[in-house]
């Protein structure tokens, strides 16, 4: 499961290195980093931009999206990313196919929900702790899952000697399990270090507590979900 652990660490990691712009100096209450972790998460894995708007004040959802690189192109960028990855290990799979597992993930994904609250903030120093709740997966109804899924595939395609074509079966084999996951009521608690940085939204320069590691956040999210 590495290959899936990695995904919700890559989208945040684009989001947020290529779409918060930093700007001039203007006095105003920055927004929580609580508040921006949940509408980060909502946005990002939920496809639900309604709490970027409320909080950052962009006109409606499109430009919110369009801000901060969501607008459509950063889960087809994904999907050639891995693909990328997958050639340079010598396997051969489509971008459709690949596009098609990484859709799997987000819909297990969304049925995640993440709630946050400040565990300690120095506004001074720039710094603070936010502590993360998410709902957890079975690990071994996932492992059962893609035991399921790898059981009933066709065994002459595995054993027909065509590497691509076994790549492709089992790429779709686990886009089909994956998607079909939901996550327990049970929860996990992370922290996640966050800054105070400057964005400009709109032409209007806004305080905002962001995370200090976009990479790190998203791993900790995927990891802790799956009760790593």
């Amino acid at each position: 499961m590495k290959l899936t652990r990695r995904i919700p660490a890559l989208l945040l990691a684009m989001v947020m290195l290529c779409s918060l712009t930093l700007t001039g100096c203007k006095k105003e209450a920055p927004v929580g980093g609580d508040q921006v972790a949940v509408a980060l998460y909502e946005l990002i894995l939920k496809d639900d931009a309604s709490k970027a708007v409320e909080l950052f004040g962009y006109a409606d959802e499109a430009a919110a999206r369009k801000d901060m690189g969501l607008d459509g192109s950063i889960y087809d960028e994904l999907a050639d990313e891995l693909v990328t990855q997958f050639t340079a290990s010598g396997m051969t799979v489509s971008t459709e196919q690949m596009q098609e597992f990484v859709d799997a993930f987000m819909k297990m994904f969304s049925e995640v929900n993440l709630t946050a609250k400040v565990k300690e903030a120095d506004e001074k120093a720039g710094t603070a702790v936010i502590t993360c709740t998410v709902n957890t997966f079975d690990p071994e109804a996932l492992t059962q899952a893609m035991t399921d899924a790898m059981t009933n595939l066709d065994p002459s395609i595995l054993q027909g000697g065509d590497m691509n074509a076994a790549m492709g079966a089992v790429l779709q084999a686990a886009s089909g399990a994956i998607s079909e996951i939901k996550p327990t009521d049970k929860t996990a608690d992370f922290d996640v270090d966050f800054e105070l940085t400057e964005m400009d939204v709109n032409g209007k320069t806004k305080k905002v507590w962001v995370p200090t590691d976009a990479n790190k956040f998203g791993e900790l999210i995927s990891t802790t979900a799956m009760g790593g």
